[in-house]
This record gives C-alpha cells, sequence and structure tokens, in this order.
C-alpha cells in the first residue's frame, strides 16, 4: 500500500485515495489509504447507496477511480448480473452483486408512452458501466388492426456510474428490430444485425430483416453497415477478437429461423438456421461459416452471453434454455 506522506527532497508517493481537496478525511479516525480500500470492497448496492455521503464519496466511488483502484489492489474483476422482466417498462430490472447474493438492488423502469405495451424481444447488453435496453417487439394503440405487434427502433442507456440511476433516451435505429443479434464492439459501440417483429404472444406472425448497424457511443449515433446475406430473426450473436482472416474481430451471427413452413397445410413451422455467417468488423464484409449442427440435432437457440479475457478473447459462452443454463468453455 502506497503511502501519503512525503520527505523533503524526494518525490511524494501516490496514495491510493483520490484527493478531492478539503482536509476533509473519507472515514474519521483512518488515514484515507485505509478508507479507500473499505469503500471498495463494499458490494455495489451499498456503494450506489453511498455515492451521495459526500463529494469526496461519490469521487471515490465514480467508476473511473473505482476502476483503477481496484487494479492498483489487483483485485479481481467483478461482474453484475442484471435481471430483466418480460416487459421492463412496466417492472424493475433488478441487479445483484454476486459477491453478496442478498443484496439485490432495484433499477428504474424504461420510460413509456402510454400508447405501447407489452414490450417483449428486446436486447439487453451491458458496456463498460453502461447498460443498454434496444429494440423488442410490442403493440401500438394506434395502429391497425389492432392486437398485431410491431417493431421497435428505440435504444435506451443507463450509467451505474452515476446516482441516482436513470434511463437516457438514444437515438432511434434506422431498422426497427426485435429478437437480434446484439454485441458491444471495440470502442465502446453496440452492433446490431438480423431481427423481425414477432411477439410472444402471436408465435406464428412476424416479419424478419437482414439490416445490420452499429452505435458510435462517441458521437452518439447509428451506421449502416453491410447487411446479411440473408434475412435472419431469432438469431444471437457475439464478437469474436481475433477469429478472421489476419485476426479481423468479427461479429459472428448464428442460430434464429430465416423461413417457415406449414404442417399439414394449416400449423405453421419455423425454418432454424443451421449455419453461421461472421462480419469483419474492419473489412465489413460477411462470410459464411457453414453449418453447426448435424441432422437431428436441436437448432432453436436461446439467449447467449459471451465472457471475454482482459485481451478480449472469448472464453466461456453462456446460453438460457428455458430454466437450464448451458455454459461452453471456449479453448
Amino acid at each position: 500500500m502506497a503511502s501519503s506522506s512525503s520527505s523533503p527532497g524526494r518525490r511524494p508517493a501516490r496514495s491510493l485515495a483520490p484527493r478531492p481537496g478539503a482536509a476533509a478525511s473519507l472515514i474519521p479516525g483512518l488515514p484515507d489509504d485505509v478508507a479507500a480500500v473499505i469503500l471498495c470492497l463494499l458490494t455495489f448496492p451499498d456503494q450506489s447507496r453511498l455515492r451521495a455521503t459526500s463529494r469526496a464519496w461519490r469521487l471515490l466511488l465514480s467508476a473511473p477511480t473505482l476502476l483503477l483502484l481496484r487494479r492498483r489492489l489487483r483485485l479481481p474483476s467483478r461482474h453484475l448480473l442484471c435481471l430483466f422482466p418480460d416487459d421492463p417498462t412496466l417492472a424493475c430490472p433488478i441487479l445483484l452483486d454476486p459477491t453478496a447474493p442478498t443484496a439485490w438492488w432495484p433499477l428504474p423502469p424504461i420510460p413509456c408512452s402510454p400508447q405501447l405495451y407489452g414490450l417483449a424481444n428486446f436486447a439487453a447488453l451491458a458496456v463498460g458501466s453502461h447498460l443498454y435496453v434496444l429494440g423488442g417487439s410490442h403493440f401500438d394503440a394506434r395502429s391497425f388492426p389492432l392486437g398485431y405487434p410491431s417493431p421497435s427502433a428505440a435504444a435506451y442507456r443507463l450509467d451505474l456510474a452515476l446516482s441516482p440511476h436513470r434511463w437516457e433516451r438514444l437515438p432511434d435505429m434506422h431498422t426497427p428490430r426485435g429478437s437480434f443479434a446484439c454485441a458491444p464492439v471495440p470502442g465502446g459501440g453496440v452492433i446490431v444485425a438480423g431481427g423481425g417483429s414477432r411477439h410472444p404472444t402471436l408465435p406464428s406472425y412476424g416479419s424478419r430483416v437482414n439490416s445490420t448497424e452499429w452505435y458510435d457511443a462517441a458521437t452518439s449515433t447509428w451506421h449502416i453497415v453491410t447487411p446479411m446475406l440473408r434475412e435472419r430473426a431469432g438469431c444471437v450473436g457475439f464478437v469474436a477478437r481475433g477469429g478472421g482472416d489476419g485476426r479481423e474481430d468479427e461479429l459472428w451471427v448464428m442460430g434464429g429461423y430465416d423461413g417457415y413452413t406449414t404442417v399439414g397445410g394449416v400449423v405453421p413451422n419455423d425454418l432454424y438456421c443451421r449455419d453461421a455467417v461472421a462480419l469483419g468488423l474492419w473489412s465489413g464484409r460477411w462470410r459464411e461459416i457453414g453449418d453447426m449442427w448435424v441432422e437431428g440435432e436441436r437448432r432453436r437457440l436461446g439467449p447467449m452471453a459471451a465472457i471475454s479475457a482482459d485481451d478480449g478473447r472469448v472464453t466461456e459462452v453462456f446460453m438460457l434454455d428455458g430454466h437450464n443454463i448451458f455454459r461452453d468453455r471456449v479453448k
């Protein structure tokens, strides 16, 4: 632990605790370095509540200071789990710190419109300290005929480093979509591909798209990129660092359906994709990966999350299938 004292003629040693300016200590009776370590080890819900204590605590418990402090202390990375209800405009998303399984922290619901209801099939992902909720499928009381879902182009973002927490409305995507592939990209942006308008209440109805676009967080704008080779909805995706030719970063899109047929001429039946496709994030070109399932294997995929190492390489892939969670370790 670095000391905050210095001797004449020598360069002062760096302290773990920030110096907001005033002489008041973080915790009276304790050195600032010790107090900083104590506050750093608190669970996320406790840190969120304590930011309003003072300016010094707000500075220390901000995301940039806290992440730097945890690196200096060589503490392991902390992953937070966020659970979203079926319709986050009506019920609060819940944040859980795995280090304290009983410490649940409710987030505010997403701002809603009185004409829109039944949001489902949206994409939720984390990029740094930000949570994104994109797209989805909902019902619009102003549409005709009533009772048919329509895709959403809305985008929301919440910064976990700010207190109090509030959702920020971002510019809409160029193409409304739900049930689409979505992943964070290097640089703090988000890329989306495919999707459609299907809603859980009408599982046999809905459109499909093949458009692809990415969100630039620095300029807060959406950019259209090369569309997928064919329309695909219900797909999942993640970014594979160095997965392409020349170690190019790629967006992998797999699963989903690209058409449907009927059973007995009456009951619709989706045609699920066996193959996967990848978009080079530098070249902007799609390539076919080939079939990933053989005949007889189940090709329908659930929501997927990829865990990356410090170098960005995907190490584990999790998939939710009903009440079961599957994990695959990437070698």
